[in-house]
């Protein structure tokens, strides 16, 4: 018991002695308060009085000065004398940074020096330093930077001397690695055996580097420390050090924290480390507390002469302030811990005190680190708290140390002047609010209360910014916010708009997305719209210079750098996504107001109760949803009506805002300009609602290079993927399309409308008209802009994979409401996606098989888009399989009407009845009808594809159909036989129901008698005059029938007879005849149904010999057509040019003129050869580069030379004396035709333009821009050849007027098109277009990608030229051939594979030649060029046929063929062709002379080869052809000219 005793009176000793020390401690701290709250109170009166006589000495200077100040005016309010002070001050400024810069290089060369040397002395070298970047520091924060800006300072602002300095300290890598390295070490002078410290060199290392940390990369600089051990040193000195050491390294910790792998690595010391800030926070701001209760004076002090030190920095340094002192320490100079702290926290405040100037004038920007202060203590820890508050581990530890008192303490009576504290205060508040349960208590503690009270404009107003975007980032604070009074609500909201307005951009961008994220409460909303909101958000993008065209000039061009920029598109990217969420919240209440009224008449109580609920807070509407709403409210919106946020949107021009930041981000390159386009295009959705805005959507808006474009064309390049490859983006701008295109021309305006306008009849016909008219403005825009091919091309697309299905869903809905415009319907009804049934494969499987039911939704668009294109209404029987040409083969079945001989169905219903046993019943039916008395034969039916067994496998959807509602229909019969009674009673068909149910043994199945299954509407059968099994969707009673006509008619079941089934099964086999008609004669029941096919013309044959043509003309009918063809399937090499004989000679393009061929070269030569010996003539240098083009005019005088790489690109060159000689140089012009008619004119084409010059004065005549360019790649303009029309760029000019005619659409992106000869047709590629009405008249497929060269034989020759093709087409089918079409009907004559890369092709003036630049660049060979000439209608022979194997063809002299220039001798009149005619008789006689009877006889040419081929022809010659006279060639039709071959068809 007493060894228990003692040992219980020890603990007790022990405790007791515990509590005295506590104590102890407790006393100590308020030792230090009263004692530093003394130091204070001695020096008040001081304080007040320096203060008064500086204040008093101010007014003094202020008031005597006004003398002065007046007399400075008079005599220096010259802008002379302006301008000289004003340089005086910049000439000063550059002195100081020029010396500053000096002082600093000498001290760097200084330690460059020195530095090697034994036992040298880093800390004055060190701390000249850190005084220069304190100086420098001091006066770029004067600037007032935005505080969160993280940018290296010469970056931020490239004229200030701080950042300046950085650079040229980090590139003296050897002085930062010991300074990051060897001067943080506490051995550093024991290593160099010196007897010293290491203390005052380890504070100024971190000091210095606290200072230049704004240009460090921190992430490389603490890897570097933390690999050799400095950071667990800088750990030790922040936990237990003396001042300023241990805030130093507190600082640099909090920078090391940033990066998130240290902070991870840390955690246990920063588990050990946090609270002990936390409660050396609480210390600090406890002495503060105590010595402002008690002296209140102090803490004014207190606060004005820290914001004055803290703005005057270099005040303190001129009045003598030097390094911090160390304070006394005994023994090895490490005190206890408490003594520590008190002796460190005494040594701050008295720096507090000492360090800064008294005037109470200024207003603090920052709070320097040098003189080591309480503030600059307290910052740094603040950081450091700031960089761990989003972590979760370290959240209990705030809560524990009570965090929230803190820094309410901190928040309570701030002054205007000194927020500095405050604000790092806000960021570590701001760093907590991550955390729900912290944002929670902080709201329910008074905490918004508090956050509304900092004054602004002051620093802590940025703190304010990031805290309120952290509250709303938290939708449970956010609703509890929102539950407060209005006038705090009201607050907060005028608060947040003042920071828009006023702050730095980083704080707008805070405060943007804090009503990005509280747009979703009603309340809020409220409030941003009774203070102006919109507005306000509107200005803070509308002043940028990046969205103003204006600011685009070559004077401003270096005001807005690349920080700017990307700092200004990041501003642009937060507004779009704020006004997104404004608009969607708008519409979320206006929707739902909407319901409300629609479900208040509604039978449903609980439809109308949760209806009439005033919401609170927006849902969160899925992409399809919104977009379904939206439909729903434009159907329920009048034509003119308005809505409060689209209206003031308009009126500040938002609209047209979001359509410039989707257009100039075209050429935005950053990471979030697929969030901004996304939401500006989503914030347009909504806008749709409202019709006006389609107005704006069509307007002109203007981009940055002083062009215009419009809104559309802006939409359909995001839509395209032209701005981002992004499937949101697409999404998003296919929504706002089909919001446009597909928006309703007649709309509901009832009682339960969004918007009523009017309900008088005059009012709506007037308002019908304007929504029709505006519709089909919308249209034409969309169409102007190439609507149509972004949309099918989109309706084809397989990318990304997960977005396709839907992506061509909207496409379809999209061109499904163009095509309700007449001019759309026509043009896509030529396309062969259509006209081809290429969309029928789309329709039959989805890209994704998870994405089923978007594809379902594609399949649905895809229908109703056939149907309107088709003009048929009616249901399709088999929907995946919706041609046109299956169209209109149903429409011609449905139209037949189907008769049979009723003999022949007595006659089968005879024999049915003898062979089922009813003898009596077949002689009754045979007496009544008059059947000849015979024996019923068996009548053999073979198994054919009309037998109607084999027709049931074809349609088992619809007969399942059938099946299944009768086996329903006969459930419910027999569930219910009262009804059946009642209704055969009452039923028309009741004398048939009692004439069934009077059969005795009959009556247990009466239920299954077809009389009774008529009885349900069920049982409304789809059997008719057509075999269209009608699907009638949900609400539809009228099978076939439109919704309004079929509401109407009265619901009669039609009843399934005989008849019906005979016409059904007659009709069955119509259908499947391969070419069915409308009439057709009585269907024989007996034998199988088919229309009688087509006779095919032997005129279409490939094997009507020419023979037969010639006697068949002689009989009157037209054969010239089929002569031609046959003409055209025959070329053979004539002539040929090899570049090999020519030393570094690469030929590129030619043209045929007379019995010369003009060749360009790679060199930029331009060569003249002679067709009848290829002879080179004379050559000349034309331009720098390769000739492109060469063309020349009919008379062979003048030639134009184009090379599209070098200037000048075009120039007119005169031919005389076997020499060129330049007439015209036109630099910008990069292609160049003569006019058809009298030659004294030259098209240029410039891009898009198109200009007309006069060739004797060189003068431009007209120029030709279109409002809306295609922007073909290889846009070439060209007149038609009357020289009346000129299109350009897709663009139809009137020549003499100047005036746009009309703008084609665009279906490729590289050709624009040429006139057709007839000045009837143009050609764009594949699509043939009307002139005369400019609608789409056909597709010519095989013209894809290939230019048409126009042949007088009335043939059109298409070829991918190589100085057209793209260098990526590898895979292109015709690049070493050309194809013969035939020019009236575009049919295809023959494709000619001449083996090689085709660089140009040229036609004779007759037709009878054509030249083309043929290149062979082998693998193991040098490149060849060759320039061959080809006769048409020449077969080829063996030889040349061998050359051709060949490749290499064997030359003579000349440089032709060896054995083929004794074929015939080149006259004008070859073969007897006549030279080329114009259409006016003016020019009938420019190629007259050159006309003669040189030409050889066609028989010798025809007939050159020796083929020992079959006699198919008959003729009894053995070689398959036709042997044609002399006296034919006039029936041949070759010597037909354009005008007069009309006859030919």
């Amino acid at each position: 018991m007493s060894e228990g005793g003692e040992n219980g009176n020890e603990a007790l000793a022990g405790a007791a002695q515990e509590d005295v020390d506590a104590e102890a401690e407790r006393e100590a701290i308020i030792a230090m308060a009263e004692a530093v709250a003394i130091a204070y109170e001695s020096d008040d009166d001081n304080d007040d009085e320096a203060a008064a006589e500086e204040a008093g000495a101010e007014e003094d200077a202020m008031s005597g000065g006004d003398a002065e100040a007046a007399e400075e005016n008079e005599s220096d309010s010259s802008p002379a004398a302006d301008d000289a002070f004003g340089n005086q001050e910049e000439d000063a400024a550059a002195d100081r940074r020029s010396s500053t810069k000096k002082e600093l290089t000498q001290i760097i060369d200084r330690w460059e020096q020195q530095q090697t040397q034994s036992g040298y002395d880093p800390v004055p070298t060190l701390k000249s330093l850190a005084e220069i970047f304190e100086r420098e520091k001091d006066a770029y924060m004067r600037k007032d930077p935005d505080p969160l800006d993280s940018r290296h300072p010469y970056r931020a602002d490239p004229s200030c001397q701080y950042g300046l300095l950085l650079k040229l300290l980090f590139r003296k890598d050897v002085f930062m690695g010991k300074l990051l390295n060897d001067y943080l070490r506490e051995n550093y002078f024991s290593r160099q055996t010196i007897s010293r410290s290491s203390l005052e060199l380890n504070i100024l290392a971190c000091r210095l580097i606290l200072e230049i940390m704004p240009g460090l990369e921190t992430t490389a600089v603490f890897q570097t420390a933390n690999d050799d051990g400095t950071i667990n040193r800088i750990y030790s000195w922040a936990e237990d050090s003396i001042e300023p050491l241990q805030s130093y390294a507190t600082g640099l910790l909090a920078e090391a924290m940033e990066v998130s792998d240290i902070a991870i690595n840390y955690r246990d010391q920063n588990m050990r480390l946090v609270p002990k800030m936390i409660k050396r926070l609480h210390m600090l701001l406890a002495i503060s507390k105590s010595a402002s209760a008690d002296h209140p004076s102090a803490l004014n002090y207190s606060a004005d002469s820290s914001a004055s030190g803290g703005l005057l920095c270099w005040m303190a340094c001129g009045n003598g302030a030097s390094a911090p002192q160390s304070p006394q320490h005994n023994g090895s100079g490490i005190a206890s811990s408490n003594h520590g702290d008190a002796s460190n926290m005494s040594i701050l405040f008295e720096n507090s005190r000492d360090a800064f100037s008294q005037s109470r004038y200024y207003k603090r920007m920052y709070i320097p680190l040098h003189p080591p202060t309480a503030d600059a203590s307290q910052k740094l820890i603040m950081r450091f708290l700031t960089s761990l508050g989003e972590y979760q581990e370290f959240l209990a530890m705030a809560f524990e140390n009570n965090v929230m008192q803190l820094i309410f303490g901190y928040l309570e009576n701030l002054d205007r002047r000194d927020t500095c504290l405050a604000y790092e205060v806000l960021k570590y508040l701001a760093s907590l609010l991550c955390h729900k349960k912290f944002a929670l208590e902080f709201i329910s503690h008074g905490g918004l209360e508090l956050l509304l009270k900092v004054p602004r404009p002051s620093l802590a107003t940025t703190g304010v910014s990031i805290a309120i975007y952290y509250l709303a980032y938290c939708e449970d604070a956010m609703e509890r916010i929102c539950s407060m009074q209005r006038p705090l609500i009201s607050e907060l909201v005028r608060y947040a708009l003042w920071i828009l307005g006023r702050c730095h951009d980083s704080s707008k961008c805070h405060a943007t997305m804090f009503f990005s994220l509280s747009f979703q409460f009603k309340v809020i909303l409220d409030e941003f719209d009774a203070q102006d909101g919109l507005r306000k958000l509107y200005n803070v993008i509308s002043v940028l210079k990046i969205l103003d065209p204006s600011q685009n000039d070559s004077d401003n061009d270096s005001d807005i750098n690349d920080d700017v920029e990307c700092a200004s598109r990041q501003m642009v990217r937060h507004v779009c996504v704020a006004l997104k969420r404004y608009m969607e919240a708008h519409f979320f209440f206006k929707y739902n107001s909407f319901l409300s009224q629609h479900y208040a008449t509604s039978t449903s109580p609980s439809s109308a109760h949760y209806f009439n609920q005033n919401p609170t807070v927006a849902a969160k509407l899925t992409f399809d949803q919104l977009h379904e709403q939206i439909r729903t409210l434009q159907e329920h919106t009048s034509i003119r009506g308005h809505w409060q946020p689209v209206d003031q949107l308009m009126k500040l021009g938002g609209i047209s805002m979001l359509l410039r930041i989707i257009a100039f981000s075209y050429d935005w390159v950053n990471s979030g300009r697929s969030e901004t386009v996304r939401s500006a295009l989503d914030a347009l959705s909504v806008c749709c609602v409202i019709p006006r805005v389609y107005v704006v959507l069509c307007e002109r808006i203007q981009m940055l290079d002083k062009t215009t474009t419009s809104g559309f064309c802006s939409v359909l390049g995001a839509a395209a993927g032209e701005i981002t490859s992004d499937a949101e983006v697409l999404k998003s701008a296919l929504a706002v399309l089909c919001h446009c295109v597909c928006s309703p021309i007649i709309r509901k305006d009832s009682g339960n409308s969004l918007i009523k306008f009017g309900s008088s009849s005059k009012r709506n016909k007037a308002n019908h008209k304007y929504a029709e008219e505006l519709i089909e403005k919308v249209w034409e825009s969309v169409c102007s802009n190439n609507g149509i091919v972004v949309l099918l091309s989109l309706m084809q697309t397989k990318g990304p994979i997960t977005d396709a299905d839907c992506i061509r869903g909207m496409a379809c809905r999209a061109l499904a409401g163009l095509a309700r415009s007449d001019r759309v319907r026509q043009i896509v009804s030529k396309l062969p996606l259509f006209a081809g049934g290429q969309l029928q494969c789309l329709m039959r499987d989805p890209i994704l098989q998870e994405k089923r039911a978007e594809h379902v939704i594609f399949q649905k668009y895809a229908l109703e888009l056939l149907e309107r294109v088709s003009g048929k209404t009616k249901a399709l029987n088999n929907p995946l399989d919706p041609s046109l040409s299956n169209m209109h083969k149903a429409n011609v079945i449905a139209q037949t009407r189907i008769q049979y001989n009723e003999q022949q169905l007595y006659q089968l219903i005879f024999e049915h009845l003898e062979s089922k046993g009813l003898s009596q019943t077949a002689q009754m039916l045979q007496r009544e009808v008059g059947l000849p008395l015979q024996t019923p034969t068996t009548r053999s039916f073979h198994q054919s594809p009309f037998d109607y067994k084999a027709l049931c496998s074809g349609s088992s959807i619809s007969r399942s159909r059938l099946r299944s509602r009768m086996q329903d229909v006969n459930a419910a019969i027999m569930s219910n036989g009262e009804m059946n009674r009642s209704y055969n009673e009452d039923s028309p068909y009741g004398g048939a129901s009692t004439s069934t149910a009077s059969i005795p043994n009959f009556s247990s199945i009466s239920v299954q008698t077809p009389i009774k299954i008529r009885r349900t509407e069920r049982s409304i059968s789809s059997v008719g005059r057509s075999i269209q099994k009608q699907i009638a969707e949900p609400g539809c009673s009228a099978i076939g029938l439109p919704e309004d006509f079929a509401s109407s008619v009265p619901l009669h079941p039609k009843r399934v007879t005989l008849n019906t089934i005979v016409t059904e099964y007659l009709t069955n086999q119509h259908s499947l005849c391969n070419n069915p008609v409308t009439t057709c004669p009585q269907f024989d029941l007996y034998e199988p149904h088919k229309c009688p096919d087509p006779r095919p013309s032997r005129l279409l044959s490939s094997n009507y010999n020419l023979t037969s043509r010639h006697f068949r003309t002689q009989a009157g009918f037209t054969t010239g057509r089929f002569d031609r063809r046959y003409v055209h399937t025959h070329f053979s090499p004539w002539r040929t040019i090899r570049s090999a004989e020519y030393e570094d000679l690469e030929f590129t393009c030619c043209d045929l003129v007379g019995k010369y061929i003009i060749v360009g070269t790679q060199q930029g030569d331009g060569r003249v050869f002679n067709m009848n010996d290829g002879v080179e003539q004379f050559y000349s240098n034309c331009h720098n580069f390769s000739v492109d083009a060469i063309k020349a005019n009919r008379a062979g005088d003048l030639v134009i030379t184009s090379s599209f790489w070098r200037t000048p690109t075009s120039i007119l060159w005169s031919i005389a004396d076997n020499e060129f000689k330049l007439k015209l140089t036109l630099s910008d012009v990069t292609y160049c035709e003569f006019s058809q008619t009298s030659q004294d004119r030259l098209l240029g084409t410039q891009n898009e333009c198109a200009t007309l010059f006069d060739i004797n004065t060189g003068s431009k005549l007209s120029t030709f821009t279109p409002t809306i360019p295609n922007q073909y790649t290889k846009n070439r303009a060209t007149l038609c050849r009357t020289d009346e029309l000129v299109l350009s760029d897709g663009v139809l000019w009137d020549v003499r007027s100047g005036k746009e005619i009309h703008k084609f659409d665009k279906f490729n992106q590289c050709i624009s098109g040429v006139f057709h000869p007839n000045c009837l047709e143009i050609i764009s590629n594949t699509e043939v277009w009307d002139l005369r009405t400019f609608h789409l008249l056909q597709t010519v497929p095989v013209l894809d990608q290939r230019n048409c060269t126009f042949s007088p034989m009335h043939v059109i020759y298409g070829a991918s030229l190589g100085t057209d093709r793209d260098h990526d087409m590898d895979t292109t089918t015709y690049d070493t051939s050309f194809n013969v079409l035939d020019a009236y009907d575009y049919s295809s004559i023959a494709t000619i594979d001449v083996k090689r890369n085709i660089n140009d092709l040229s036609v004779s003036a007759n037709g009878s030649l054509i030249a083309v630049v043929e290149d062979y660049s082998g693998y193991e060979s040098k490149q060849e060029t060759y320039v061959k000439i080809y006769a048409v209608g020449v077969k080829k022979s063996e030889r040349s046929e061998e050359e051709d194997d060949e490749e290499v063809p064997e030359s003579d002299e000349d440089g032709s063929d060896t054995g083929s220039e004794n074929t015939f001798a080149l006259g004008p009149n070859f073969l007897q062709f006549p030279m080329l005619r114009n259409f006016n008789s003016s020019s009938n006689d420019d190629d007259g002379d050159d006309m003669d009877n040189d030409g050889y006889d066609i028989v010798d040419l025809l007939d050159s080869d020796d083929d020992d081929e079959e006699d198919d022809d008959g003729d009894g010659d053995g070689d398959g052809d036709d042997d044609i006279d002399m006296e034919l060639l006039s029936d041949a039709g070759l010597d037909v000219a354009f005008d007069d071959g009309s006859s030919d068809d």
